[in-house]
């Protein structure tokens, strides 16, 4: 009898071939995951790795290198067209375009009460792109910011105001990597220096005190340019601040009194002379034989007094080895001014034609022995109108300017 016939062999092997080939299939599937993610990892390893070798960047997206505090952008059309930004939401100009040669801030006299307030001004103007700042020492009226022995400053108990001395003045603003810029107003000086008011004018008739207004409504003397005290005062000021460490020296309040008809009657010959501004010139020799001989002499006039012609320091002949800061002040014009017998109307203007007008006059003016740098009045502009004004000196080619 045939017995029953056995298939485990074949069921056996069938299995053994199916866990093969599903061993197999396994691993196939491990090695192409294993090589995709190799390759998805390494891929933008070796790009890197190239692109290092290469020094190669992704030309579809430029890159763009970091700005830093110190790193000013100028502004153009194009620019602000790409951000959507208007020059006039910036609070400040730029203050360090690269063709300057200084921008100058002019402190308040505030920042020289202490050594704290003037390290914070000194900080501020420093963040604002300033690179100078000029320190008023001697200010209109003759008060003085900085500690001096001077006998004839003394001599006027209210005179003197500044607790610090020159030399730390200097110093601080040094170390904090800004130019320092001293600014001296020579005669509008209204202290009463000693007992017979020192260096005034005085009567031609009796040598007494003239005053500028009467003593009842409180009158007050000038520093005369004519008298030898003035001008020793004003020799012994500018050598201390020359031998502290100020190279450039800014000689302010150069003018004569507005004297009435009578008061030029009173004092005499000296004031209705038509060559009385030689007097204001020998003070600009003065100061300048004061000081070291390399220090910047600069003589501070008026745009308002140039236009109108009532600046009797702007004489460009005797100015030609000087160099002039023009105080411009909207403000200190009228409505309109004359210029080559045509009357313009600068209410109409903006604060850009303004500006063009007026210093293009002065650049007439000058001709080209004179060196000029615009000082600009900031607070007599707004935001917008101080920028164009800015924008306009920078575009008439001045390589430096001063904000008050």
């Amino acid at each position: 009898m045939a017995g029953r016939k056995v298939y485990r062999n074949k069921v056996s092997a069938r299995r053994k071939n199916r866990k093969a080939a599903l061993i197999v299939l396994v691993v196939i599937i491990i090695l192409a995951a294993v090589v995709f993610i190799g390759y998805s990892i390494a891929n933008p390893i070796l790009d890197f790795i190239e692109d290092r070798k290469l020094g190669s960047h992704d030309t579809t997206e430029p890159w763009t290198p970091p700005v830093y505090k110190d790193e000013t952008d100028k502004i153009t059309d194009e620019t602000t067209e790409k951000s959507g930004k208007n020059q006039d939401d910036d609070k400040k100009p730029n203050n360090t375009p690269s063709t300057l040669q200084f921008s100058a801030y002019e402190l308040p006299v505030t920042a020289l009460e202490n050594s704290e307030t003037l390290k914070n001004a000194l900080i501020d103007a420093k963040n604002d792109g300033y690179t100078a700042v000029v320190v008023t020492l001697k200010a209109k009226g003759g008060a003085i910011y900085y500690k001096t022995q001077n006998a004839m400053a003394l001599s006027d108990e209210t005179a003197v105001k500044g607790t610090m001395s020159l030399e730390q003045i200097a110093s601080m603003v040094v170390a904090s990597g800004l130019k320092p810029i001293a600014s001296l107003n020579l005669l509008e000086d209204n202290n009463r220096y000693g007992a017979n008011r020192d260096g005034a004018y005085h009567f031609q008739s009796d040598n007494s005190t003239w005053l500028d207004n009467s003593v009842a409504n409180g009158g007050k003397p000038w520093l005369s340019p004519f008298d030898v005290k003035t001008q020793n005062y004003i020799a012994a000021l500018s050598t201390e601040i020359s031998m502290a460490g100020f190279e450039t020296v800014i000689c302010d309040g150069l003018t004569f009194p507005a004297f009435r008809n009578s008061d030029l009657s009173y004092i005499g010959s000296i004031v209705q002379n038509a060559n009385r501004y030689e007097a204001l010139f020998n003070v600009v020799n003065i100061v300048k034989s004061s000081v070291k001989p390399d220090t910047n002499l600069i003589v501070k006039t008026s745009a308002a007094d140039i236009i109108n012609n009532t600046c009797e320091v702007f004489k460009p002949d005797l100015l030609s080895d000087c160099t002039v800061l023009v105080y411009y002040s909207p403000a200190d014009f009228s409505k309109t001014v004359v210029i080559n017998n045509q009357e313009i109307v600068l209410a109409d203007l903006t604060a850009f034609d303004r500006t063009n007008v007026i210093f293009t006059e002065i650049a007439k003016k000058a001709g080209d022995n004179i060196n000029i740098i615009p000082m600009v009045n900031n607070d007599s502009l707004n935001q917008s109108d101080f920028s164009d004004t800015l924008t306009c000196l920078l575009e008439l080619g001045y390589d430096a300017y001063v904000i008050k």
